[in-house]
């Protein structure tokens, strides 16, 4: 499209000269008309038309080919594959006796392919699910922060979690509260979810909830803000006169890294002996952020993981100068995949710490995502990863170094003096 607007460019700038001769011509005598004529049929409408004609095609050729040579694909010969797709998509369109949506078919045509890929983690996800997973694994979007939940009991909407420093913390919401009312409409019989889509969609900067808490009705007026999702908790245990650190993550998101290291330092201004790092039913998250945070324990040098393709595998080693010597224990169990388990065998293996709780999950596999034209997108696998002593842990899971079985107690009232799993984690500390 360049050599196009080159050629353009020569052809603007001839019509100029010709411009000026006419008027030198004009000056002229009569015996000088022949040359003057020839002056103005410097280019004839043909020739300009030919030479358009093969600026154009000239320049799509080059626009293919560069698309080429940058990606390595030939999409003229992709076309050509995806004929049989393009005539059934139209054979159905055009001669369908019923109605149609065009979308759901074309969004059917991407899910087969994606299926046919037969990997559990190569996945296409809707527009709208594509939003929510952004949402997620961005760590932030607009709205109130805060969770909500429907009672089992009588299906009442109840405030589960607010997020520290959020807009429905500033107004005073907290947990425990029933939700009956949104913006003077009542929410009696319905989900939460349609609380939350109410709030995402409804163009509004700021709703009225009407709470019932402790046998009070109030309205808290809740300004609509970005929220940050807080991934990351910490706690400082106390035994034998130690303190033990505790650090929560419940997802690698693109702001764990930021709150883990806040949370960190704040804990290691308290003097800490050890620190306890729980990926209990974390189910992974941004490979960039379990690289950072391993990057805060590990000497300069050590292996973190391995990625193996194609093309062979490469270490990623820890790159920084900042290392810790502490004591240090992950609890895993089931739930915990992918970025978990790279955490707790990169701790396992290079950091020398334990690991307590049951199997992981045994994710060993990398993905990455592509958003579509629409704000759909795909998630497709690229890579293996391998534990830092280069064991593939897909479908086997990280083997913790103390196995333990959480309590029935702890399932039946989820608190710390109940969490049977921490306490094996900070007896192994303060030994």
């Amino acid at each position: 499209m360049a050599i196009k607007k080159n050629i353009v460019d020569d052809i603007d700038k001839k019509s100029k000269l010709v411009n000026k001769n006419k008027k030198e011509t004009g000056k002229r005598k009569n015996n000088k008309e022949k040359e003057k004529n020839k002056d103005k049929e410097l280019y004839s409408t043909k020739e300009v038309v030919a030479v358009m004609i093969f600026s154009i095609g000239l320049g799509f050729l080059m626009c293919f080919g560069c698309v080429s040579l940058i990606t390595g694909k030939n999409y003229l010969s992709v076309t050509k594959d995806l004929k049989k797709v393009v005539d059934t998509y139209y054979a159905i369109v055009d001669n369908y006796y019923g109605e149609l949506d065009k979308d759901t078919l074309v969004d059917g045509a991407v899910e087969g392919m994606i299926s046919s890929v037969g990997d559990t983690f190569t996945s296409y996800s809707d527009t709208d699910s594509a939003i929510s997973f952004n949402e997620t694994i961005t760590g932030s979007y607009e709205g109130i922060g805060c969770s909500v939940a429907n009672l089992s009991d009588n299906n009442s909407i109840v405030v589960v979690e607010v997020f520290e420093d959020s807009p429905s913390y500033k107004a005073g919401l907290r947990v425990g509260g029933v939700i009956t009312k949104v913006d003077g409409e009542s929410y009696e019989g319905k989900s939460s979810t349609d609380i939350s889509n109410y709030v995402k969609n409804s163009g509004k900067s700021k709703v009225v909830l009407t709470v019932v808490r402790d046998g009070e009705e109030k309205d808290i007026t809740v300004n609509l803000s970005k929220v940050e999702i807080p991934y990351v908790n910490s706690k400082i245990i106390e035994k034998d006169d130690k303190k033990i650190g505790y650090i929560g993550i419940s997802l690698f998101s693109s702001n764990s890294y930021k709150q883990f290291k806040n949370k960190l330092e704040e804990l290691e201004k308290e003097k800490i002996s050890g620190l306890v790092i729980d990926v209990r039913d974390n189910s992974g998250g941004y490979l960039t952020s379990v690289t950072d945070i391993c990057n805060l324990f590990l000497e300069k040098g050590k292996v973190i993981y391995q990625l193996e393709d194609s093309n062979g595998k490469v270490k990623k080693k820890d790159t920084t100068k900042e290392k810790r010597d502490y004591k240090i224990v992950v609890l895993i169990n089931k739930g915990s995949a992918s970025a978990s388990e790279i955490l707790a065998s990169s701790i396992k293996e290079s950091y020398g710490g334990d690991v307590v709780g049951t199997n992981s999950f045994g994710k060993g596999t990398v993905q990455q995502t592509k958003k579509l034209l629409d704000g759909s997108m795909i998630k497709y696998t690229t890579q293996k990863w391998l534990t830092p002593n280069g064991n593939f842990i897909n479908e086997v899971g990280v083997t913790p170094t103390k196995e333990v079985e959480i309590d029935d107690s702890y399932l039946d009232d989820p608190k710390m003096e109940n969490d049977n799993q921490l306490w094996e984690a900070v007896n192994l500390i303060v030994k």
